[in-house]
């Protein structure tokens, strides 16, 4: 039943696929995520190969070996609603039910080497308990109507059958508690997580990792050159809910609350008959005794008495009778009762294999190897560089739906033949395209510098194994920047929407960044980035670069704005980049 609770379905269609201007560089993410005017030399080739030959006399060789990116896109608050449900009150119903002790109360244990019986059972000692009252009855009211008073043993025989039903019906009783305390449970837990594990739906999470395995940069104003080569990996998982999933699990809590319901009117009934058996063994121990009526004047007062006594016994007899009889019908609602899952005392658990929920796994991996020429110019009187960087773009694509019935056969499959797995679940490409850019600058008190990149300007477009349609596009970004000895400050803006693969939403960022440095050995950066497509995207980003004499490590990080208790929010848009870089 857990499992069936937990199920995910998937709801997703094709959409278009443009990687953004997030490259793996520590510097740029750190400030916003900038660097069409801003990027150092070895991070032109991915923001703006114009800016190797825009670049002052100070800037010579530089390189990254590597650069290494990790990245997590909560967007939709996956991670949140997990938190939610698995922190509340949902997780703390699910921690409450007690499969085994719901079995136990119902079945017993004794075919685990237990020693106790079924409810099935305590009922059939019931039955045996009733007839045995009934006999005694029988054969109390029979010696009465002739006139003869019950023997002592007829009186043992229904107080004996009498204890058995109380003890028989206390015993009932405690299993139905039991019993009802988990189909309560449960019913709790059904309505609850209904609505927790619908805060799931459709709320995709990615996970990224991104690598510049080299970067090598020779910045000149007659001819820049740079050569890259990088992969970057994206993942993406989608969950959803299937109402269908639900109905076997609301059919079966609805079973066991029916079952309780009954065992429980059946206790009531048991403890009615239970009482009007111990009224009429009451009024046993109140028969008129001949010995009090010794006197011939008496004679008559006895025959009234013995008849008003006799008279009450019958009535109280019928009254017994009526109480059995009601029992004996609520015990046969109990162990005739038929419901979805439950049939005379036997549970069919739902088919795992009538399950419709899938899962939806989509992973994109690009590499790419670049390399990027840049020369400055002079137009309309107005020097200008000018880049551009030709590619090549290996591209892989991998899809897969899984159903939640079948989830143990596709692992299974993954298991025995991963390679074999993951290629026949891909769409390979390989194509080649280009980046250009220009840049400007401008003396003013310092270095201020204007940039613009075109990325991919080939447009293409991928039908994968699914026949979903993922479509390569242009995408233009702008930026400025001014740079002193000591200090830069930069801002970046996408013109144009870049669409997800198939999860995420789309993003057109927006970065501001900022950056101090004590003569190049120590770097202290921070930076804000949102996605003008999407409310309430904002991140800030910080990092570090320790580089004496050129050589040295870069890191940044970039987190949702709030609170550290508030995780799950940090976390919908998050990342770390670590680099080492030389420059000379």
């Amino acid at each position: 039943m857990k499992k069936t609770l937990v199920s995910v379905a998937v709801v997703i269609a094709g959409s278009t696929f443009a990687t953004p201007f997030t490259g793996n560089s520590a510097p740029s993410n750190a400030m916003g995520n900038t660097g069409v005017a801003s990027a150092n030399a070895q991070d032109a080739v991915h923001f703006n190969p114009a800016l190797l030959a825009d670049y002052g006399e100070g800037v010579g060789f530089s390189m990254t070996l590597p650069s290494a990116k990790i990245s997590v896109d909560d967007s939709d608050g996956l991670i949140q609603n997990g938190e939610v449900f698995f922190t509340g009150n949902n997780w703390d119903n699910f921690q409450q039910i007690d499969a085994a002790e719901f079995n136990k109360a119902l079945f017993g244990d004794e075919g685990t080497g237990g020693t106790e019986v079924s409810m099935q059972e305590v009922i059939a000692e019931i039955s045996l308990d009733i007839g045995k009252i009934q006999t005694a009855i029988n054969d109390i009211t029979s010696a009465t109507s002739l006139g003869t008073a019950p023997t002592s043993a007829q009186v043992t025989a229904l107080n004996t059958a009498s204890t058995g039903l109380t003890t028989h019906s206390d015993l009932l009783d405690e299993k139905t508690g039991r019993a009802d305390t988990q189909a309560t449970n449960l019913t709790t837990t059904v309505i609850g997580a209904q609505s927790g594990l619908l805060g799931f739906n459709n709320s995709p999470l990615q996970l990224g990792l991104g690598f510049d395995l080299l970067n090598v940069a020779l910045p000149s104003q007659n001819l820049g050159m740079a050569l890259s080569i990088s992969t970057t990996t994206t993942v993406g998982v989608n969950i959803s809910i299937s109402n269908l999933d639900f109905d076997p699990v609301n059919q079966m809590s609805d079973d066991l609350t029916e079952i309780t319901a009954r065992a429980k009117s059946l206790t009531t009934s048991i403890a009615a008959l239970a009482a009007a058996n111990q009224a009429l063994t009451a009024h046993l121990a109140k028969q008129p005794d001949s010995n009090d009526y010794t006197l011939p004047a008496q004679q008559s007062e006895f025959e009234a008495d013995i008849t008003a006594w006799g008279n009450i016994l019958e009535s109280l007899a019928s009254t017994v009778d009526t109480a059995r009889q009601d029992t004996q019908a609520k015990q046969l609602l109990l162990t005739g009762f038929t419901g979805n899952f439950v049939t005379g005392g036997t549970v069919t658990p739902p088919d795992e294999f009538e399950l419709t929920s899938v899962i939806d796994i989509v992973g994109a991996n690009i590499s790419e190897l670049g390399v990027s020429l840049a020369k400055r110019f002079v137009i309309g009187g107005q020097d200008m560089s000018i880049g551009i960087t030709p590619k090549l773009q290996s591209i892989n694509i991998f899809e897969k739906t899984i159903g939640l019935a079948i989830v143990e056969d596709e692992i299974s499959t993954a298991g025995e033949d991963p390679a074999g797995y993951f290629l026949d679940n891909t769409t390979r490409l390989f194509r080649a395209n280009i980046d250009v850019g220009v840049a400007k600058s401008w003396d003013f008190h310092g270095k201020l510098r204007a940039g613009a990149a075109l990325k991919d300007i080939i447009p293409w477009t991928l039908e994968s194994n699914t026949g979903a349609e993922l479509l390569i596009r242009p995408r233009l970004r702008i930026g400025g920047a001014h740079e002193t000895k000591f200090t830069k400050l930069a801002v970046d803006l996408d013109i144009t929407e870049n669409k997800p693969l198939k999860y995420g939403v789309p993003t057109r960022y927006l970065g501001i960044g900022a950056e101090l440095n004590a003569w190049r050995q120590l770097s202290l950066r921070a930076g804000y980035r949102t996605n003008l497509s999407a409310a309430e995207s904002g991140v800030v980003s910080g990092g570090l670069g320790i580089t004496p004499f050129g050589v040295g490590i870069q890191a940044s990080v970039w987190a949702k704005p709030r609170a550290l208790d508030s995780w799950s929010e940090v976390l919908q848009d998050a990342g770390l980049v670590v680099q080492t870089s030389f420059n000379f």
